[in-house]
């Protein structure tokens, strides 16, 4: 019966509020079966970070496992990460990162996990993305999204942040906001971004509390690029064990009900992925549409009417996208063709208002 009101709530889950603004469900871990999370959505990163990035670069306290029931279990309906007291590997806590990387890679989309935090003193657990393919560079150059974030000397705090090479916490020019939630250790919420072509929104409970917005560059805006996410405890560390750590607390859980990846769709029907393509408005008014391209620059547009006579057109390049204008807006119906640097075409029809 479980499966089946499971199945049932899947299926609502497509066909929800994000379907419809056009959205669609691309992937999803209910967590409706027991024992390790599922190895085709789930790897782990394991040990301190050594050689190369010792304390997981923030002097953290923990261990991380892989495959290790302790750490990181499923059951009744939860994924379950633990952080314990105990001597393991060089460390005196372990604990469990999940990731998705290679197995889950967006770009652009809703990414939502509802969740319950662990508490006390020195537990530092988050939910956050890293670029897939370090397009540029290593850390921070290709980017880092926390979607959540949460200390356990502040009870009360939910942190959401970003950092790239012009923004980042080593420099204290990180860019987040903050939010109020009361019983983040005690009830689930709902930590989730909208990330689009020119901003990211993150919220708590569908609440927005912070935006960053898109600026030209790489360096501030790396984010057009393939993401994965993260999910972990921490112990410890340069802000989580800024007051110190109370072994008393431990062992401590982090319980996930669900993580959930929307993306847009087209007129189509088709996901909006890396390579490709929105316009809009569709009709266009006066013969003008936007152009926006997913992750990659265009090499060749061409417009044509329905009789298959190509169209002059005036294109303005912008942050948004390409705007472009029809010389002939006698057309009820256009076709427009779109290449790619990376060779995506895609082919659209606009309707002309």
């Amino acid at each position: 019966m479980n499966i089946i009101i499971r199945i049932i709530g899947l299926f609502l889950i497509s066909n929800s509020v994000f379907a419809q603004e056009g959205y669609e469900l691309v992937w999803s871990d209910e967590f409706d079966y027991s024992g390790l999370p599922d190895e085709k959505k789930w790897s782990y990163d394991i040990g301190d970070g050594c050689p190369n990035v010792c304390g997981w670069g923030n002097n953290e306290l923990e261990y991380y496992t892989e495959r290790r029931l302790e750490n990181a279990r499923v059951e009744d309906d939860h994924l379950i990460i633990t952080a314990i007291k105990e001597n393991f590997g060089t460390k005196s806590y372990s604990s469990a990162r999940l990731i998705t990387k290679e197995k889950g890679d967006w770009t652009y989309g809703r990414i939502e996990v509802r969740a319950k935090l662990p508490s006390g003193r020195g537990t530092w657990p988050a939910i956050w993305m890293l670029s897939t393919d370090w397009s540029y560079g290593g850390w921070p150059e290709s980017g880092e999204i926390d979607i959540m974030e949460h200390v356990g000397y502040e009870p009360n705090k939910i942190y959401g942040t970003v950092h790239t090479k012009a923004y980042h916490h080593s420099i204290g020019t990180q860019k987040g906001g903050e939010i109020t939630v009361e019983d983040c250790e005690d009830e689930f919420h709902i930590y989730a971004i909208d990330w689009s072509h020119s901003k990211i929104d993150f919220f708590v409970d569908n609440r927005k509390y912070f935006t960053f917005t898109k600026e030209s560059g790489a360096d501030k805006w790396p984010f057009d690029k393939r993401f994965h996410l993260l999910l972990n405890i921490a112990v410890g560390g340069n802000w989580g064990g800024v007051e110190g750590v109370d072994e008393s607390v431990f062992p401590q859980e982090m319980k996930v009900d669900y993580v959930r990846v929307y993306q847009l769709i087209n007129d189509a029907g088709k996901k909006l992925g890396t390579g490709q393509v929105l316009m809009s408005p569709n009709p266009a008014n006066e013969g003008r549409f936007t152009i926006n391209t997913i992750g990659s620059d265009i090499d060749k547009l061409e417009v044509y009417n329905m009789s298959g006579r190509q169209l002059p057109y005036i294109k303005s390049m912008h942050a948004e996208g390409i705007d472009i204008k029809l010389s002939d807006t006698h057309q009820q119906m256009v076709m427009v063709l779109v290449e790619n640097k990376n060779g995506t075409r895609t082919s659209s029809k606009m309707l002309i208002d």
